[in-house]
């Protein structure tokens, strides 16, 4: 079992390291922390499993793990998301027995376009405290941290995570990993029947209360975070893409393109073209 020490992480005295990270592999394999860790999903799709219980990683997102808690996560393409490890030690007595709802067990949060906003922006503070040795440097991180932690407290909404059937977690796996790895087809409830058993209707229910969202709209996610990676790093037109990732009516691809990322697919690539930044709703 792999162990990730919070020290191995650590730029400061202070117990807490922090980080954007896009990474390079699609799967990281079971393993553990010996401190705190919340995870803030800022672009991408893909699945996490703790201790057994496999969910959609979607944008907007933000996971709370505690030490000890077994977890694996796999990726598409252009995911991106901070990362933040912690221990008790940043944290007084009291100030732990405030933030006890939202330190004291694990789970996955939701929250509006706004608060996601403040706290991506909290977040890029506290990766700029940390990098950069001011006067103060302590006290500053501490102090975006505990702003950080007040607006999770404040304005969580708790996503129950799905249970699985008899305590097995293969079910829900082995449905993310069909709509990671064949995202690009044309995937329907009959494709998910053939793992599942069963019939179609069923094959969709099953997905939904496993996962807590919908086959298609899962699958939606996955083609436009695709779409943004092609976007990005070729050349292809607009409809190749788009065909490439099943949509064979632009018009379409572009309502989705816009329901999932903010703005149509030209603007995206005309933000990228002219080096802005691409905000997603």
């Amino acid at each position: 079992m792999l162990l990730f020490q919070l020290k191995e992480y650590q730029k400061t005295e202070l117990p807490i390291s922090a980080w954007l990270e896009n990474p390079d592999r699609l799967y990281q394999k079971e393993h553990v922390h010996d401190c705190y860790e919340m995870v803030l999903v800022c672009r991408g799709t893909g699945w996490c499993a703790v201790n057994g219980r496999r969910f959609p990683m979607l944008h907007g997102d933000l996971y709370v793990l505690r030490p000890g808690d077994l977890h694996e996560f796999t990726n598409n393409p252009g995911m991106r998301f901070y990362n933040v490890m912690f221990s008790d030690g940043m944290l007084s007595a009291a100030e732990i027995k405030i933030l006890e709802p939202v330190l004291k067990k694990y789970g996955k949060y939701t929250f509006s376009a706004s608060v996601f906003d403040r706290l991506t922006s909290l977040l890029a503070e506290l990766c700029s405290e940390l990098q950069f040795s001011r006067p103060g440097q302590n006290l500053a991180v501490k102090a975006v941290f505990l702003r950080f932690l007040l607006e999770l407290l404040r304005n969580r909404r708790i996503v129950p995570l799905p249970k699985q059937p008899g305590g097995d977690p293969r079910p829900a796996a082995r449905l993310l990993d069909l709509v990671i790895k064949r995202c690009r087809e044309k995937l329907t409830l009959d494709d998910l029947a053939s793992v599942t058993g069963g019939s179609p209707e069923y094959a969709g229910r099953l997905f939904k209360k496993l996962t807590g969202i919908t086959f298609s709209d899962y699958l939606a996610r996955c083609r436009i975070e695709l779409a943004c990676v092609r976007l990005k790093n070729t050349s292809a037109s607009i409809s190749e893409i788009a065909a490439e990732l099943g949509y064979y009516d632009i018009a379409y691809f572009d309502k989705c393109f816009k329901k999932i990322i903010g703005i149509a697919p030209s603007t995206y690539r005309m933000n990228l073209a002219a080096g802005g930044s691409v905000q997603q709703s």
